[in-house]
């Protein structure tokens, strides 16, 4: 194109800028973008809209007094922090929720959900199969050996001392990846798994064939777990609960225990390399300055996994409660959030779990609900019935009023139901509530 041509070019809402191009414009998207990125001193990596439609290759639809929008790129981020054991909820989170925030990151509607860069986190629940690890290649020939002599005659391997360190110190490493503090019917699993896979190893006399296995792993876990806090810098979940870690009024072995609950694999992870607990205050003091900007959940997220870490060891230490929560944390009680830190404590995703759940037990659910007599009975006939060609998101639906109902609670109150041409309302009323999710 030749002659001057002029571009309106709107960087954001407010701000928009008038570009004289003295050539014309270049046929090459990429020279125009590289002309415009130099006049406005842009950094970050941009794309074009023109008008309503994008387009890529060519510039022949620009005109002068032609109107150019630009989009910063968000680069695509794929996370997979999924439980291997946990089958159906992997197919939902990792064809649904990641695919779909995938797509919108890079559309740059919305941003990447951001977790844990450590590695030293837990990223597995406890397995509801226990696969035996592979041991050292003298350990695996020997147990390969030994395993087809028992096939043949039924005689049992004797391993050696140096064997028998091995093989228990392979499995204390491994069960202390799932687990610091395995239980009773942890140990007895792991120890059935390992005659099983090689059963040479079997012991005779036991009722299992494997109670002897229990009972050497268990001192070796105890011997593993003295080493860590004795060698090992990053110990903090098992010092947590020492003398020298408590308080003088709790200074005695057995008072205020800090234990794990169900399903929490990362109890009181220790904090990321070259952190102290005085600069984990002060990226908080800065999340807190974050979390007043307007478009600001990338970085929000960053910092949260960020201090997780720190986080964790607060609310184990102090038992803090909600209200200074609240007050210190205030980014921890968004939607998005919480189904992170949900993810980062137990390492299994929060709405899809729930949902496969939901989905699994949600007709026996509303069956139960419905048998109850009184007005919980008459308040769940005006619900509709539940047939075996009803969608899943209404068999969804129907089964949450019945649990609201069943609680007590005003279905009204909990869930709200606009039209689509409600949707600025719907917005209004939302941003008003503590915590919704649409």
């Amino acid at each position: 194109m030749a002659g001057v041509t002029r571009l309106l070019v709107i960087l954001e809402e407010d701000s928009r800028i008038k570009l004289e191009l003295p050539n014309g414009i270049s046929s090459s998207v990429d020279e125009v973008i590289q002309e415009i990125t130099n006049f406005c001193g842009l950094t970050n990596e941009i794309r074009f809209q023109y008008k309503d439609a994008d387009f890529g290759t060519s510039t022949s639809e620009l005109t002068d007094l032609a109107t150019l929008k630009v989009i910063n790129v968000v680069p695509c981020v794929t996370l997979f922090l999924e439980p291997v054991e946990y089958s159906v909820d992997k197919a939902n989170f990792q064809s649904q929720d990641y695919s779909s925030m995938s797509s919108s990151a890079c559309s740059g509607d919305t941003l990447p959900v951001s977790s844990p860069s450590s590695d030293t986190y837990r990223k597995e629940q406890w397995p509801k199969v226990f696969l035996i690890p592979t041991f050292s290649h003298s350990t695996e020939t020997q147990l390969r050996d030994g395993n087809a002599e028992y096939q043949r005659s039924q005689v049992r391997l004797t391993p050696s001392s140096k064997m028998l360190s091995k093989i228990l110190e392979t499995l204390a490493d491994k069960v202390y990846s799932y687990k610091s503090y395995p239980s009773d019917a942890d140990f007895s699993e792991v120890a059935e798994a390992l005659t099983q896979t090689h059963p040479c190893l079997k012991e005779p006399g036991s009722f299992n064939h494997s109670y002897g296995w229990k009972q050497r792993l268990k001192t070796k876990m105890y011997n593993y777990r003295t080493y860590l806090k004795s060698h090992s810098s990053s110990s903090d979940e098992l010092t947590v609960n020492t003398v020298k870690r408590k308080l003088p009024t709790d200074a005695h072995p057995a008072k205020n225990i800090k234990n794990p609950r169900r399903a929490e694999s990362n109890h009181y992870p220790y904090l990321p390399f070259n952190e102290t607990p005085e600069s984990m205050e002060q990226e908080r003091v800065a999340l807190l300055s974050e979390v007043k900007k307007r478009n600001n959940v990338q970085t929000i997220r960053q910092k949260m996994a960020q201090t997780f870490a720190f986080r964790r060891q607060e609310i184990v230490n102090k038992k803090t409660s909600l209200h200074k929560m609240i007050e210190r944390w205030p980014a921890l009680f968004e939607v998005q959030e919480v189904n992170e830190e949900f993810l980062r404590v137990t390492t299994i995703p929060l709405e899809a779990r729930f949902m496969q759940k939901l989905d699994e037990k949600c007709s026996e659910l509303i069956q139960v609900v419905r048998k109850k007599g009184g007005a919980i009975r008459e308040k769940t006939k005006l619900l509709p019935i539940v047939a075996t060609d009803t969608d899943t998101t209404t068999k969804r639906e129907i089964a949450l009023k019945c649990l609201i109902l069943n609680m007590g609670e005003s279905v009204e109150d909990l869930i709200k139901e606009f039209l689509v041409s409600e949707k600025e309302e719907a917005g209004q009323i939302l941003q008003r509530e503590t915590i919704a999710i649409f």
